[in-house]
C-alpha cells in the first residue's frame, strides 16, 4: 500500500495566491494529503481553505516558515513530507518523479522540483540546498537532524538544513523533470521590507559563519562581510541593512552554539554544499572583481 505524502503549504495573508495556486495542488496525482500551516492571517485565508475542505493547522501569530513546517514535522509520522509554497501552481504529475528519485537512494533526504532555467538535462542532479517553494523530504531524516532552524525566522533556514544534511551524510538533488511555475516573491511582498532586507543580510552573514571552516572565515567571510557593510549604505533600507550586518556581532554566541551541536552530529566533513556554491558564494565575486579591475590598472600602468 502506497503511504499517504502530506503536502505543506506555509501561508500568511496570502489569500489572493491560494485562490490562484491551491486548486492545482488540490489536483495532485499521487496519493497526498493538503495542509495548510496559517501564519496567523488575517485576510480571510483560513475562512477561505475551511470552506475548499482543506485541512488547517491554525497558528496564532506569525512564526516564520521555519516554525511553521517544523509544526508539521512533528504532527505528521509519516516516511516523506513535502513542502510548497502558497505562490506555486504545479502539474498533477508534479511529485512522481520527486518520489521515483528520493526512493532510490536511502541517503537522499530532499529532492526539488525545478522552477528555474535549468541548462543540464533532465537528468537528478546534486545541488548546494533545496528549495521549499517545491520539494519532496523524508520527514523522519528532517526530524532526526533537528527539523528547520526557527532562529532563521524567513530566508535562507533551507539551506542551513540542506547544509546540516550534507554534514550527516545525506544528499540533496534537483529533478528536472518535475517542473512546477513559481510566481517570484509571492510572499515576501506580504512582509515588511525592511524586515526582509534585515533577515537576508543577518542570516546570510551566520549561515557562512557556522558553516565556514575557520581559515575560510578569514579568507571567505571576512571579504564578503566588509562588501555586506558597503552594501548597507545603499538605499533602500540602508537603517535595516546595516542592522543586518552588524547583527553578526550580537549573533556570535548563537554561532559558537551551532558550530559545536554541527561538531556533535557531523560524519561528512568535505562540505561539497560549498563546492557546489562556488569559491566565491553570495558576493564574494563583487570583491575578487575589484582586485582583478586594480590588477588591470596597475598592469596597464606598467605596459
Amino acid at each position: 500500500m502506497v503511504e499517504e505524502i502530506p503536502i505543506i503549504v506555509v501561508n500568511y495573508n496570502g489569500i489572493e495566491l491560494l485562490k490562484k495556486y491551491l486548486d492545482s495542488v488540490l489536483q495532485t496525482q499521487y496519493p497526498s494529503k493538503v495542509v495548510v500551516v496559517d501564519n496567523g492571517s488575517k485576510d480571510g485565508s483560513v475562512e477561505y481553505l475551511k470552506k475548499k475542505g482543506v485541512e488547517v493547522i491554525q497558528l496564532d501569530k506569525n512564526y516564520g516558515p521555519a516554525y511553521a513546517r517544523n509544526v508539521a514535522i512533528k504532527k505528521f509520522k509519516t516516511k516523506f513530507m513535502a513542502f510548497l509554497d502558497n505562490d506555486v501552481m504545479v502539474p498533477k504529475d508534479w511529485l512522481d518523479s520527486l518520489v521515483e528519485v528520493i526512493s532510490s537512494d536511502d541517503k537522499i533526504a530532499a529532492v526539488q522540483s525545478l522552477y528555474t532555467e535549468w541548462p543540464y538535462g533532465d537528468e537528478p542532479r546534486e545541488i548546494p540546498w533545496f528549495s521549499t517553494a517545491a520539494a519532496l523530504t523524508r520527514r523522519d531524516v528532517l526530524e532526526k537532524v533537528g527539523g528547520f532552524d526557527e532562529h532563521y525566522f524567513f530566508y535562507w533556514e533551507d539551506a542551513e538544513l540542506s547544509w546540516r544534511l550534507y554534514r550527516t551524510g545525506y544528499r540533496v538533488l534537483i529533478v528536472p523533470k518535475s517542473r512546477v511555475y513559481h510566481e517570484a516573491h509571492g510572499t515576501f511582498k506580504k512582509l515588511p521590507s525592511p524586515f526582509t532586507s534585515y533577515l537576508l543580510m543577518r542570516n546570510q552573514l551566520i549561515l557562512l559563519l557556522t558553516y565556514y571552516s575557520k581559515k575560510k572565515i578569514i579568507t571567505n567571510f571576512l571579504p564578503i562581510f566588509i562588501i555586506r557593510l558597503f552594501q548597507s549604505f545603499l538605499p533602500p533600507n540602508r537603517t535595516a541593512k546595516l542592522k543586518g550586518v552588524l547583527s553578526v556581532f550580537t549573533e556570535l554566541d548563537y554561532v559558537k552554539l551551532k558550530r559545536k551541536e554541527l561538531e556533535k552530529i557531523s560524519i561528512n566533513w568535505d562540505d561539497i554544499f560549498l563546492n557546489y556554491v562556488g569559491k566565491d558564494p553570495f558576493g564574494y565575486p563583487e570583491f575578487r572583481s575589484l582586485i582583478e579591475a586594480i590588477k588591470m590598472k596597475v598592469l596597464n600602468k606598467k605596459d
